[in-house]
């Protein structure tokens, strides 16, 4: 009985300073499964959310007359960094977002909700697992540490360990977490959400599960998404949003903040 696992998130939120300017882990080039492309009216943003991927919607933008005015995004998620980095520039060009099919992760943390008006397909699917404010205690750095070493060939995980102590690579992961919460921060204040929507499922996992399933993530209602902050939203095709998963399999919790022990909505 869960609400997804911090190890399948912290990956994907944390950057890798500590392997920069040498050895890299192994990776599926991220280039090939984000595609970008421009039409009339939108940016269509399909996949992983990388920095590379964004520079291809920036470059588009630039290039693009008249300019398009919504980010038409489905993905299951990607860097927090990179996310957020969309998500202010989204911010700072007034930029719409629309979801036809589904937006997790950090797609739903910073992707969906930087945009100026919301656009929701009826059956499209929003989900969120987890965020930067997600406790993690120094086993859990190790076990993440670990992890990433393990994505490395053997001899470069030998000259990073060689470069660096393991104790020091463990301290320069905590900072980048702490970097990344307070740009987090920063990014929630901007937008005027509560910042512990990333962290709901975590936060309240005992009061809200009393079944065995395992959770990949959880949503709410459009109307306590609205208590959090989250201005804006349309269902485009239909009077109700009636989400689906984008996937046989995938468990998405609804929560509801009437049922979470001593919680109230904290605007910035």
């Amino acid at each position: 009985m869960a609400i997804g696992h911090w190890r399948a998130v912290l990956p994907w939120l944390l950057p890798l300073p500590l392997f920069a300017g040498g050895a890299h882990a192994e990776s599926t080039d991220m280039r090939i499964v984000t595609k970008v492309r421009l039409t009339e009216c939108c940016i269509e943003y399909r996949g992983l959310i990388t920095s590379e991927a964004n520079d291809g919607v920036y470059e588009l933008y630039d290039e693009a007359s008249p300019k398009p005015t919504t980010l038409v995004i489905e993905s299951d998620g990607g860097g927090a960094a990179a996310a957020m980095e969309l998500g202010n520039w989204m911010l700072d060009h007034d930029m719409d977002v629309q979801v036809d099919s589904h937006c997790y992760s950090s797609c739903a943390n910073y992707i969906f909700l930087a945009g100026h008006a919301k656009l929701l397909a009826s059956h499209a699917s929003l989900m969120w697992h987890g965020g930067t404010m997600q406790p993690i205690d120094r086993a859990e750095l190790e076990h993440l540490l670990d992890d990433m070493l393990g994505q490395l060939e053997p001899e470069a995980r030998e000259a990073v360990l060689a470069e660096r102590p393991r104790e020091k690579l463990i301290l320069q992961l905590d900072e980048s977490r702490l970097e990344l919460l307070a740009r987090e921060t920063r990014f929630f204040a901007r937008i005027g959400v509560d910042e512990r929507i990333t962290v709901l499922g975590h936060l309240f996992e005992h009061e809200l599960l009393a079944n065995d399933h395992d959770y990949s993530g959880w949503d709410l209602s459009l109307d306590d998404l609205a208590k959090l902050g989250v201005r804006g939203i349309k269902v485009v095709d239909a009077t109700e949003w009636q989400p689906w998963p984008s996937r046989d399999g995938l468990l998405v919790y609804r929560i509801s903040l009437d049922r979470l022990p001593g919680f109230d909505p904290r605007l910035p």
